[in-house]
């Protein structure tokens, strides 16, 4: 008989081996394999159904005639996607993105020479695949956990799926009580571990300038076939300028589902104030804040060619000209010295990705990090301050003139 079981449970991030173990007490024939399926039922993964085989492993005890063997299918179910987010927001407050998570489908088989001489297949190759009934579900998300935070997993018997998806956390690795902007567009992200549709009730607790803490309320419904963007903009929600703090949770009835997360609002002014989003390693997109200084630069290049003038030419002629003309826009950012350790730390996902916009006249650009070192944090003098730590963003485009 043939089985199949996935490590990691049956949601998974892209960036991360995906690994389906196949196990069969029925191993016979000449070059035995074990074969496995995957199927996008979404469409999100172009090209499959993807197939693979692999040759047995003894199983430890070995038992005759039993094997098993460890598939990774990471590299076929890692496929580009639509990095979607809203800005500026509207009127939903959670908002469907279907296809930002691959569904797959996982069937195991296994293949075979006949060799057996009475046989009417003798001879030929033999595939056995499970019943299409027996296939199993696995989800994938657009990201990736480090080497170390797997170890961590690993050490602590848990993985992804347990720990984010099952506990109902937010996909973000930012901290709680973190220090925001009333005018920050503030974004958290969920998936939903249930099958069935639910309603629940996104509670958003904010407390006051007199310290009274008043309760906002908002009814969701949350499919089981996407990610939720949940807008939690300060000034969306509708809190008064001078609040001091929100917390936002779910309801199901009267029991809270997942985690609680508070943010704090930093009433105090500053001169610069840059919002930029960045698509996390849980596949959700973060928003981040920084209040340092800003330069605005332009990173040109072109080529230029050789003309012959004649006898006609004026003093407005060129003999060298430019036959092309390139350039993207440049900035240089510094996050600013209100940033605490944990927030600071947590700009390893700002620069890990490979996906940021900034806003900029209240306008969503694509800009790539200009790769180097950075020193998040020194022990030797204090946090880092705005003149220690910079980043510098491309524009995501090449511009032509003409």
């Amino acid at each position: 008989m043939i089985n199949h079981s996935i490590y990691g449970g049956p949601v998974q991030l892209s960036g991360n081996r995906v690994e389906i173990e196949v196990t069969n007490d029925d191993i016979k024939g000449e070059s035995p394999r074990a074969l496995l399926k995957a199927i996008s039922t979404d469409g999100a993964v172009a090209g499959g159904p993807f197939i693979d085989s692999r040759p047995w492993l003894p199983l430890v005890p070995a038992v005759a005639g039993s094997g098993k063997s460890i598939f990774d299918f990471s590299e076929y179910l890692d496929a580009p996607t639509k990095y979607n987010f809203t800005h500026p927001y509207g009127e939903p407050i959670a908002i469907k993105h279907p296809l930002r998570a691959f569904d797959i489908d996982i069937l195991a088989g296994a293949s075979y020479i006949d060799n057996v001489l009475a046989s009417e297949t003798f001879g030929k190759k033999i595939e056995l695949w499970q019943d299409v009934a027996a296939a199993v579900s696995i989800r994938i998300l657009k990201g990736g956990m480090s080497q170390d935070r797997q170890a961590q997993y690993n050490e602590a018997a848990t993985n992804f799926y347990q720990d984010f998806i099952q506990a109902n956390k937010f996909l973000t690795h930012r901290p709680n009580f973190q220090r925001i902007s009333y005018m920050q567009p503030v974004r958290l992200w969920y998936l939903l571990p249930e099958t069935e549709p639910v309603t629940r009730s996104l509670v958003v607790e904010y407390t006051a300038a007199d310290d009274s803490v008043v309760p906002l309320t908002f009814e969701i419904t949350l499919d089981p076939d996407g990610l939720y963007e949940f807008v939690l903009d300060p000034a969306k929600l509708g809190l008064p300028a001078d609040a001091k703090q929100f917390a936002v949770f779910q309801f199901d009835g009267e029991t809270q589902i997942g985690e609680r997360r508070t943010f704090i609002i930093d009433s105090k002014h500053y001169e610069n104030n840059t919002f930029l989003f960045f698509a996390n390693s849980l596949a959700g997109i973060d928003d981040v804040w920084f209040t340092g200084a800003i330069k605005l630069l332009i990173n040109s290049e072109g080529e230029t060619g050789i003309q012959q003038l004649d006898r006609n030419a004026t003093t407005r002629d060129r003999s060298v000209i430019e036959t092309s003309s390139t350039g993207s826009r440049k900035w240089s950012i510094f996050p600013g010295n209100r940033l605490n350790v944990a927030e600071i730390e947590a700009l390893q996902d700002f620069i890990y990705s490979r996906f940021r916009w900034l806003v900029w006249d209240g306008r969503v650009i694509p800009v790539n990090l200009e790769r180097g070192e950075f020193e998040l944090t020194n022990t030797m003098r204090d946090l880092v301050i705005n003149d220690e730590l910079e980043f510098v963003l491309v524009e995501g485009h090449s511009n032509n003139h003409f």
